[in-house]
């Protein structure tokens, strides 16, 4: 695992605004306006979670994005940044109508993963997410492709945004020159060595 970045985060957030605004303008547009620390600690009460301060930062910068007028439906290539209520809602209507058969079924194949919160979803059950049940150096946050047990544990949350404002920076993601609608393309032999600058997967 390498080191948390020293950078704090809403320095890490004010850089990838500036770096969408000039490199991605159709994806800073869809974002939606940030949280109050207020409505963030209305939604941990509701749902029962607790955010560390650095997730909470990313909540608190942008609440996600709508699903209409941006790139591709994306925030960064495949994945859709989920608004805070949304990812939660969704993560509390696990196993809601099923039978107690359906549901013993569902936590022995896939119940291990009913804590994370999923940050940016490709709406398959793909993405980066958070787990409460893990501390922060442990890799509470982290990629997961569930098809091939492939895994990239972050030391903090701010590794994983200021790698999406590398790949944003160097045009590792990037609009598509042409696209109509615009759509999100990248380069994965150089987002590779990216999140291997700031995670570490167990592909490796």
């Amino acid at each position: 695992m390498p080191a948390a970045v020293s950078e704090a985060m809403p320095q890490i957030l004010a850089r990838l605004e500036n770096i969408l605004k000039t490199n991605a303008p159709q994806v800073l547009a869809a974002l939606q306006p940030g949280l109050s620390a207020g409505d963030i600690s209305k939604l941990e009460q509701q749902y029962h979670v607790q955010l560390p301060d650095d997730v909470q930062a990313i909540y608190e910068w942008h609440d996600g994005a709508c699903r209409t007028n941006y790139v591709d439906g994306t925030f960064m290539p495949l994945y859709r940044f989920v608004p805070l209520e949304e990812t939660l809602e969704e993560n509390a209507a696990i196993g809601k109508g099923a039978t107690a058969g359906q549901r013993v079924f569902y936590e022995v194949l896939v119940g291990y993963h009913n804590s994370w919160i999923c940050i940016f979803s490709d709406d398959a059950g793909n993405g980066y997410f958070y787990d409460p049940k893990r501390k922060e150096p442990e890799g509470a946050v982290f990629y997961n492709f569930m098809e091939e047990s492939d895994y990239t544990f972050f030391p903090s949350a701010k590794n994983l945004m200021a790698g999406i404002a590398k790949c944003y920076e160097l045009g590792i993601f990037r609009v598509k020159t042409g696209s109509s609608p615009p759509q999100l393309d990248e380069d994965f032999d150089r987002s590779t060595k990216v999140w291997e600058e700031f995670g570490a997967s167990n592909q490796h």
